[in-house]
């Protein structure tokens, strides 16, 4: 960068250590945490409807791999259930097409 040039690079001592966020992201957010719900929320609604599209256009691989983000990364939401639930229908599914392995191991992963 030449000198006397404006920058925008943050620095290092910016981020909160061991969350990878930058610190005003997390202390000086001005959002109350009600909004900050709801949004997430709403995002965690929007991944589900994704993973349900990907089911219905027949990506099932995509649509498994979100309904896994939502159900192991986000515990305890509505969306995390419904994922669990669709989870357990596809790997009904798996057993009763003989992939017992695949069922198996879905049925496992999901305890």
């Amino acid at each position: 960068m030449e000198p006397g040039r404006n920058s925008r690079v943050m620095a290092p001592s910016a981020v909160t250590p061991g969350s990878g966020e930058p610190a005003a992201l997390e202390a000086g957010s001005a959002r109350k945490p009600e909004a900050g719900a709801a949004a997430d929320q709403a995002l965690l609604g929007r991944l589900l409807a994704m993973a349900h599209r990907y089911r219905r256009q027949g990506n099932l691989r995509q649509a498994t791999e979100l309904y896994w983000t939502l159900a192991e990364d986000y515990p305890g939401t509505p969306q995390a259930g419904a994922a669990k639930a669709v989870l357990l229908e596809l790997a009904t599914s798996y057993e009763r097409e003989g992939a017992r392995h695949m069922a198996r191991s879905m049925y496992e992963r999901l305890l």
